[in-house]
């Protein structure tokens, strides 16, 4: 008597089933995951120029002398909507808000890619200037980080008060966008 042995493959049908299932399972992820890698970039962004105030502040503080931060490339001061190409803390003899020749820069930021930081202040400066004591020159105000394609879910903010202290927006409301300080949702 002959014995038929089962068969342990697939059938073509089966394993196309099988990809298409995989394939709309994929292109469901896609977006989400694009989304994802979106509001990462914006959160280390937000980290790194909360960390570049902090440094700021505490090199004022400890040197006994104004320190700026700035948006700028290499050892100048760029424009005022230059941010994402990077940042510079330089000591500020002068106390002018732009990099002089002869004043020390104590460290860069580089170039941040894939988002936008707009700094608005009291005084509508470009750059941002501690104290020896820690505070601002009066200009407190905020950083908004927006991705490229200007998505407000994706925006993120710092809040700098007169004090020197940073603080991130939040969404308070549920609406999946961040408030600014007065409670208004954050524009790109």
């Amino acid at each position: 008597m002959r014995r038929r042995h089962a068969q342990t493959g697939l059938t073509l049908s089966e394993l196309l089933a099988a990809l298409v299932v995989a394939a709309l399972l994929a292109g469901a992820a896609v977006p989400a995951m694009s989304a994802l890698t979106t509001r990462a970039k914006a959160d280390a962004a937000l980290e790194q120029l909360s960390r570049m105030i902090q440094f700021t502040r505490y090199q004022a503080i400890t040197r006994r002398t104004t320190a700026t931060l700035c948006p700028g490339r290499e050892t100048e001061c760029g424009r005022r909507d230059s941010w994402h190409e990077g940042a510079l803390v330089f000591l500020d003899a002068n106390v002018n808000g732009d990099r002089d020749a002869g004043e020390e820069i104590l460290q860069r930021l580089p170039r941040l890619e894939g988002i936008r930081v707009r700094w608005r202040s009291f005084r509508n400066r470009k750059s941002l200037s501690m104290r020896p004591d820690g505070t601002t020159d009066w200009q407190p105000g905020n950083m908004v980080v927006c991705p490229i394609d200007g998505d407000a879910k994706h925006a993120r903010q710092l809040i700098v008060n007169a004090q020197g202290r940073v603080r991130f927006s939040r969404d308070t409301d549920g609406d999946g966008v961040v408030e600014d300080a007065r409670g208004r949702p954050v524009s790109c």
